[in-house]
């Protein structure tokens, strides 16, 4: 991966198919993207390019509109790597970038660096300095230099209807899990180090690990959830909370934590992942231990039978 346009040199990509855009969540929607890509490129002899940046650039022009990311940079690198593509230049959006002409960026960057011979954006597609750049200019350009010019429209499902990085935000925000695992084409994910908690879960009999520091990836409204963990190569089933504790600290701020089924370790510094699978209920005050107790009990066998083909049995 490039990380700076200052790393591509004349010779580092010769002759490239070149794709462009933010690509938040590698949904159904890029993927069509990259599959169209891999496509031109395998067909033409080129390589497949992604040209994208490391954060949002409404963070820089709006920051008041910018949305919270779906993924980490590391995860959107590792998702567009699974997809197939050649190379992913992922770039700081910054000042330097923004000031940038449109005909600068076709004319040094995409052709002067990066040899492209084919070019796909999506729809309102816009680039360059004050977004003066559009698929118009880009097919002009291309006539004079030598590369074409492809607009994908957005893919719309029969049964999910425009999928789009707004709607999968949307699906995870109001814990509709299921339909922004459709949207993505693969489960919704956390990436985290496990941190010290304040132990209550181990005290009750529901010892979990923790995430803290910056976690990687868009945290779901608050609930609990069926899922899995995977923690040093090995996939666990997973009992989720999110958010605080309303029982014993309503003030407290929201948090992620799951308790790993079948599991007894000590798992303090460790990276995990945990997908989310099932949102089984909202969170709310319990009168009091005996009662939150029996409620967690309840989110475990849930949990087992959703994740372990039905296999239901009571946890003790």
């Amino acid at each position: 991966m490039f990380t700076s346009i200052d790393e591509i040199g004349a010779a580092s990509i010769e002759r490239s198919a070149v794709a462009i855009g933010k690509f938040d969540g590698v949904h159904l929607g890029h993927q069509a993207i990259l599959d169209r890509l891999r496509g031109v490129a395998k067909t033409e002899g080129l390589d497949s390019v992604v040209f994208t940046f490391r954060e949002n650039p409404l963070s820089l022009l709006r920051p008041e509109r910018c949305p919270a990311p779906l993924m980490s940079p590391a995860q959107r690198e590792a998702a567009l790597a699974e997809a197939g593509v050649d190379i992913c230049l992922m770039v700081p959006f910054d000042e330097r970038l923004s000031s940038v002409p449109a005909e600068a960026f076709v004319r040094d960057i995409l052709v002067g660096r990066m040899g492209t011979r084919h070019v796909i954006v999506g729809p309102d597609f816009r680039f360059g300095h004050r977004g003066t750049g559009d698929v118009a200019l880009l097919r002009r350009m291309g006539a004079e230099l030598g590369f074409t010019v492809e607009e994908v429209s957005f893919v719309v499902d029969d049964d999910l209807g425009r999928v789009s990085s707004t709607r999968v935000r949307e699906a995870i925000g109001q814990g509709d899990i299921e339909l922004a695992t459709r949207m993505l084409g693969r489960p919704v994910a956390l990436r985290g180090e496990v941190v010290r908690g304040d132990a209550r879960g181990r005290e009750l009999g529901f010892p979990t690990a923790n995430l803290g520091g910056d976690i990687e990836g868009f945290v779901p409204v608050d609930g609990v959830y069926a899922g899995w963990a995977t923690v040093g190569g090995v996939r666990r089933m997973a009992a989720i909370s999110v958010g605080s504790n309303p029982t014993f600290t309503p003030e407290a701020q929201s948090r992620v934590e799951a308790f790993l089924l079948d599991y007894s370790g000590d798992l303090y510094g460790s990276q995990i992942t945990i997908e989310f699978v099932h949102r089984i209920r909202g969170t709310y005050t319990f009168s009091g231990v005996e009662a939150l107790v029996e409620r967690m009990h309840e989110d475990v066998r849930e949990t087992r039978a959703l994740l372990d083909g039905g296999n239901l049995r009571d946890e003790c």
